[in-house]
């Protein structure tokens, strides 16, 4: 009981701290503005006073009013903020809707402060006030403000990651379910700490498994203790002082679901259950209240041509752009290549693009010249076909860079799903095929992943998440999270 009450009020006091980081970012960042404004021009200044009377100094009364100004736009701000649940734990990938409401609320709050300002002056008939009113301070302000609060967003939501992985701040669960439904729930909230859950535990009612470790991430060999079987659960909860427990057998009979479901109403046991259409596509498939009646459907997969369009120009412009200013180091890279081993610097292979059309991608070799370039490619940077150069390239992403030429053709786009080789993609079933719906990208969400160990084939959540989810929003945070993960030689 004592961990789970420090555990309350740690993330009470996150989200206080979060409202208060914003408000705070605000009132500086209006102060800022208004530094920056009036940085160099003597001759507004002196036209303001001019204007005023000449008793008033203007430029450290208006520094106070927009000091006023900027505690109004928090205030208002913290709250739209609240009505969004911009305070409680955001569990989408990359945080990408926390990211975008962030920005949608702060303009939404600056849109209400605007009209309650010049509604309440006009009425009041304070001319003086409005004429202390700059829109381009404002817009100054407002542009620092919510850059700064994106990213003391993100240096929350980093530090938070940290401690729902230590177990601090984090639901306490159990696992009902030992299978490869069980396994691959432990896999993703140990990857996402962000859904702010810490597994203790699988429950199985297989009495073999009791007492037993079972691997749920084989690259990273983590584990966890089947801790016994079903009929004790109430036990183990209290034991391990779980919050909630995860029903994870898609597979189970609707008798064997309900009976959990009844043991745990009774129990008062939180629980959530993996609906048996998991193995049928959950990646596909969305659920909606009806009167009440939860139903599952399938998602809308139209094409967005509006999206389509702006990213192809985008596409374009960028890779366009990065030619021009990085062919000095693609040209030194290349050289480097030729004189660390025979063949062409440039790799080029035949892979499978949008709607399984073929086409050739070029990138940095980093292997030895007389590796077979259909074989399956190199896991990590331990195969002994990658040339010593090849593991440098290869951890900082700089092979990709002959990428931007694709780009520019029109058969890749900067962010999408990995192309693959001719050969996987014959392998496909139907679900796998999904992927290629899309264009594929010089980076997307299993790049960013901790999956990168495993096979994209293997492993096709992410790609099939972006394919239903894509925006240009999204697009945008991988594209800088890339930045981040070769910076930082991830």
């Amino acid at each position: 009981m004592i961990k789970l009450w420090i555990n309350k009020w740690l993330i009470i006091m996150l989200r206080i701290a979060r409202a208060i980081t914003d408000l705070v970012i605000i009132y500086l960042s209006f102060y800022l503005g208004h530094k920056i404004y009036f940085i160099n021009v003597p001759k507004v200044c002196a036209t303001y006073q001019a204007e005023l009377s000449p008793s008033l100094y203007y430029i450290p009364t208006a520094e106070r009013h927009y000091l006023t100004i900027a505690f109004g736009v928090g205030v208002i701000t913290v709250i739209v903020y609240a009505f969004l649940n911009l305070y409680k734990e955001d569990t989408s990938i990359l945080h990408v809707k926390e990211y975008k409401n962030l920005i949608v609320g702060y303009i939404i709050a600056a849109i209400l402060f605007l009209a309650v300002y010049y509604v309440y002056f006009t009425y009041l008939g304070k001319d003086f006030q409005t004429k202390l009113f700059s829109r381009r301070i404002f817009v100054i302000a407002s542009i620092i403000s919510i850059s700064g609060i994106l990213v003391a967003r993100a240096v929350f939501n980093k530090i938070q990651h940290w401690l729902h992985s230590k177990g601090a701040g984090a639901k306490r669960v159990l696992i009902y379910g030992a299978g490869e439904a069980g396994k691959l729930i432990a896999r993703r909230l140990h990857e996402f700490p962000a859904f702010g859950m810490f597994v203790v535990g699988f429950i199985d009612d297989n009495s073999n498994l009791t007492g037993t470790s079972i691997i749920y991430d084989r690259a990273k060999r983590l584990s966890l203790n089947v801790i016994g079987a079903g009929e004790y659960l109430k036990e183990y909860v209290d034991q391990y002082a779980a919050n909630e427990v995860l029903v994870a057998m898609p597979s189970g009979t609707t008798e064997k679901i309900v009976g959990i479901m009844n043991y745990c109403s009774e129990n008062d046991i939180q629980y959530r259950f993996i609906p048996n259409v998991y193995e049928l596509s959950i990646q596909r498939t969305v659920t909606r209240n009806i009167a009440g009646i939860p139903m599952i459907s399938a998602k809308n997969t139209s094409r967005h041509y509006v999206y389509l369009f702006f990213k192809r120009i985008f596409d374009f412009i960028i890779s366009l752009t990065l030619l021009i200013l990085l062919s000095p180091l693609m040209l030194i890279i290349a050289l480097i290549i030729r004189i660390g081993s025979k063949g062409n610097p440039i790799f080029v292979q035949i892979r499978i693009g949008l709607n399984g059309k073929p086409f050739s991608i070029f990138k940095f070799r980093t292997l030895k010249s007389d590796t077979n370039k259909y074989e399956v490619n190199p896991l990590n940077g331990n195969d002994n076909r990658i040339t010593k150069v090849g593991k440098w390239l290869r951890k900082t992403s700089l092979d990709e860079l002959p990428q931007l030429l694709n780009v520019l053709l029109g058969s890749m786009s900067l962010v999408g799903p990995r192309p693959e080789m001719p050969f996987i993609v014959e392998k496909y079933n139907k679900l796998q095929r999904e992927r290629l719906r899309v264009k594929p990208g010089i980076t997307g969400l299993w790049q960013l992943s901790a999956d990168r160990s495993i096979a994209i084939h293997e492993n096709m959540d992410y790609d099939l998440y972006y394919v239903h989810e894509q925006s240009l929003l999204l697009d945008i945070v991988i594209l800088i999270q890339t930045f981040f993960f070769a910076f930082r030689g991830v």
